[in-house]
């Protein structure tokens, strides 16, 4: 073989050698692939992506904002820890509930009540039926809420994240229905008894979330806001949504048959006494001095009732005094806190029994 058919070989094997090298074959496709890239105008890097925004953490400003109005019937609502921090007011909270009581709805809830900022309870009426909804501002930690409520469950339990701070469960205690929602880190909601997919609970759920935006809720009913302004704010108030029928409408003398809404609120006052307002909301425009007299009269049959004793309505710090507006008549009258105690723990024992279980 001459010395240019050796080269030519040589040559030949080299080339061979470089064709069948993974390593260099390799750098050879990347390097096509990247000028193809390049040619096509795709060469730019793959964009980076972001990680997900948190959610920001539910709040829910006022309890009431999370009561539909839709069926509702009453509303009570309550700042417990206000109460028991009035040194002269706590003997006389401890004579309608006993500090064993308190425990023990602490130890079955893991919520404890003389805590709690703020609390509400209200009714409704559902397509299954009268439901209970209450709703509570705890200090409590949600997830051990949540296990407190799931122990009580007995079968058809349920449960559902809607995002990481709103917790949903459902169940039957017994054979009643309940619902019970985490919102947020500091409220809670549970329901006895109605609709569990459609009632008051869940709807409170989706109000904290801004979803059901044309659902009306409760005080945004004349009625109610009115009385709600007229009275102002209290650690107690009550309000009951007209209209009124049977024998609520003959209540009043009269006056509720005509009514859309009646509201109570009980303070302290300064004589340490029990200040309690109510009003009765309605067109007044020209009755509000007939019907005034009417409620002042309708008081009076109240206190001197067997009921109104017990409570010691009969025997006021100071006596009752009406007044009247073109939209609402309203009473107002300072209770003795003592008598008021007494009656109510001796009328309502078994009923806050059942409820502190």
């Amino acid at each position: 073989m001459s010395a240019s058919d050796r080269r030519t070989a040589s040559s030949r094997t080299s080339s061979s050698a470089d064709a069948t090298d993974p390593g260099r074959r390799a750098f050879l496709a990347a390097t096509l692939a990247a000028l193809a890239s390049a040619a096509a105008g795709c060469g730019a890097p793959a964009p980076v992506t972001k990680p997900a925004t948190p959610e920001p953490p539910l709040a829910v400003p006022s309890l009431d904002g999370l009561l539909p109005l839709a069926g509702l019937r009453w509303v009570v609502l309550v700042h417990p820890h206000e109460i028991t921090s009035i040194p002269w007011l706590v003997p006389f909270v401890g004579a309608v509930i006993s500090e064993a009581r308190f425990d023990r709805f602490a130890k079955g809830t893991a919520v404890d009540l003389r805590r709690t900022p703020e609390a509400v309870v209200a009714s409704y009426t559902t397509n299954e039926g009268d439901a209970t909804v209450e709703l509570l501002r705890h200090t409590s930690d949600p997830r051990a809420v949540e296990r407190a409520f799931r122990d009580r469950l007995s079968t058809d339990t349920t449960r559902a994240v809607d995002r990481h701070d709103l917790v949903r469960v459902s169940g039957k205690i017994g054979r009643g229905a309940h619902a019970f929602a985490a919102i947020g880190s500091d409220v809670v909601c549970f329901q006895q008894a109605g609709s569990i997919p459609r009632g008051p609970c869940r709807i409170a759920a989706l109000f904290a979330r801004g979803a059901l935006s044309r659902a009306t809720r409760a005080f945004a009913d004349p009625s109610l806001r009115a009385l709600a302004e007229r009275l102002g704010p209290a650690p107690a108030r009550a309000f009951a949504l007209g209209p009124f029928e049977g024998e609520l409408a003959r209540g009043a003398r009269g006056l509720l048959a005509a009514a859309t809404a009646i509201g109570a609120a009980a303070r302290p006052s300064a004589r340490e006494g029990i200040l309690l307002s109510i009003a009765v909301a309605g067109d007044f425009s020209r009755t509000g001095e007939a019907a005034s007299e009417e409620l002042a009269a309708s008081w009076k049959d109240l206190a001197q009732g067997s009921f109104g004793h017990l409570l010691g309505l009969d025997a006021p710090v100071t006596a009752p005094l009406p007044t009247h507006a073109p939209d609402a008549v309203a009473i107002a009258v300072e209770l003795d806190p003592k008598k008021l105690a007494k009656g109510l723990a001796d009328a309502t024992s078994n009923e806050i029994d059942q409820i502190m279980r």
